[in-house]
């Protein structure tokens, strides 16, 4: 059960259970606490992404899934030229995705023939849409942390992806799997050599961040996501080609990391939290193609 439906579950119950009508779902409202903007780039190689992105909506989506957050203060979020990989969210500053990223991760996904998939079924949409998805809503996340001056037990990165994880599944378990398998791909395809150094950055290994992810969703949805396995020691590969090892006695700790996540979201989100944008969101179809 994802985080949206725990949240209506728990919510009052002259509304907890009801669905909302395919018309009210279509016009599920924009938080308007979110500004978004599509920085035109300086360098015309990431001309198509910008026009793409902007065609895609992909930011008016993300205002909308955003809806029921009630923010006391407002938000951008943009897609801009950085002159570099990846830009980290700085406190009171804008969450800011990178062409750069966007460009890298579309090259990635083009390993994928454009009308297959991988082994594991990850489609060149699914790589596109999951590591977007993911990078957007890790980088949200820590805005979150940072207006709500959430308290962090450990390092915020790691904190933020796993605010961006338990988010990710509240899709529905169709488009979650998508999304999850989708960063997966990208976790893994982007072979990072790692050195010592790299070890004291703020954000994890990819490999490390990759697992945590697969973590909560088996955690939450252990029928879609969870691996066979027999041993602590033996690997194993998880449901839906989710990567490549996944141990055991790793995987039997997953509901009680979900539940930890799902417990701080009640705790320290769920009072800002619209109960009537929630049910609007509840029954709205997210994650059309993605193709930028």
């Amino acid at each position: 059960m994802g985080w949206f439906r725990v949240v209506a579950a728990g919510m009052a119950i002259a509304w907890a259970g009801a669905a909302a009508s395919p018309a009210a779902a279509a016009q599920t409202p924009v938080n308007p606490m979110i500004d978004i903007a599509y920085v035109e780039p300086a360098n015309p190689d990431f001309a198509p992404l910008y026009e793409g992105l902007k065609r895609r909506k992909v930011l008016e989506e993300l205002q909308a899934f955003l809806a029921p957050l009630l923010l006391p203060k407002r938000l951008t979020i943009e897609v801009a030229q950085c002159d570099a990989p990846n830009r980290l969210y700085a406190p009171g500053g804008p969450v800011t995705i990178c062409y750069e990223y966007v460009a890298r991760l579309r090259a990635l996904a083009e390993k994928i023939p454009a009308d297959g998939a991988t082994d594991s079924g990850v489609t060149r949409d699914d790589a596109i849409i999951g590591a977007f998805v993911q990078a957007t809503l890790q980088r949200t996340a820590s805005a979150i942390i940072d207006i709500f001056d959430l308290p962090v037990w450990g390092r915020e990165e790691d904190a933020a992806d796993k605010l961006a994880a338990f988010l990710m599944l509240q899709f529905g378990p169709g488009a979650a799997a998508r999304l999850i398998k989708g960063a997966e791909f990208f976790f893994n395809a982007s072979e990072h050599a790692w050195n010592g150094a790299d070890f004291a950055e703020i954000e994890s290994p990819e490999a490390q961040r990759y697992y945590n992810y697969v973590c909560i969703a088996v955690g939450a949805d252990p029928r879609t996501f969870a691996a066979g396995g027999e041993s602590r020691d033996k690997p194993r590969s998880a449901a839906l080609g989710l990567g490549g090892v996944f141990t055991q006695y790793r995987a039997v700790k997953c509901a009680h990391e979900y539940a930890e996540e799902r417990w701080a979201f009640q705790k320290l989100l769920l009072p800002h939290v619209d109960p009537v944008l929630l049910r609007q969101v509840l029954a709205r179809d997210w994650l059309k193609p993605f193709d930028p």
